[in-house]
């Protein structure tokens, strides 16, 4: 990397210009789109019904079916953002978590973490969404989440991700 600046920044990400110098010595400019991380909750109970959330998507113009999810905010936490989001957008909180995967949602272009979380021993609340979420909680079985996937009903990558590792964590255990 010869140099590196930032040519735009949101609250959500950040656009830089890279510029390096190649094994064959000529230059070469990349534009790479950072995202702040997310976080991806998965709450299941113990007759295994998974807790996902039905949201209106403005940029597909569709509600999808996915995890409940959000950004880590600076200075916090993968775990502490999971802890907040399963409560702001499900009013669920949970005492067990493990951490099942870090996936990076990129490629040459965007550069993209997300952690993705299982959420047990489930206690239900009231939910309190921000301004412009649309959401629903939708309890379904995991083998049922499983055939949306399947089926492409449920295409979120980090959903779909989630959902066949606890159908793998389940036939493991």
């Amino acid at each position: 990397v010869i140099s590196q600046k930032t040519v735009y920044k949101a609250k959500l990400f950040e656009v830089k210009e890279q510029k390096v110098l190649l094994p064959d010595n000529k230059k070469h400019v990349y534009e790479i789109v950072e995202k702040r991380p997310t976080v991806n909750i998965f709450p299941l109970d113990d007759k295994y019904d998974l807790y996902l959330i039905s949201q209106y998507r403005y940029m597909f113009k569709r509600r999808i079916l996915e995890a409940v999810a959000g950004h880590v905010d600076e200075n916090e936490t993968s775990l502490a953002a999971a802890k907040r989001e399963l409560q702001e957008e499900a009013g669920i909180v949970a005492s067990q978590w493990e951490e099942i995967a870090r996936i990076e949602t990129a490629a040459s272009v965007i550069k993209a973490t997300s952690h993705l979380f299982l959420a047990r021993d489930l206690e239900h609340g009231k939910s309190a969404p921000e301004q412009g979420e649309d959401i629903n909680v939708v309890k379904i079985s995991l083998n049922e989440a499983l055939i949306k996937v399947m089926s492409g009903e449920i295409n979120n990558a980090a959903t779909m991700i989630g959902i066949l590792m606890l159908d793998k964590l389940k036939k493991e255990n």
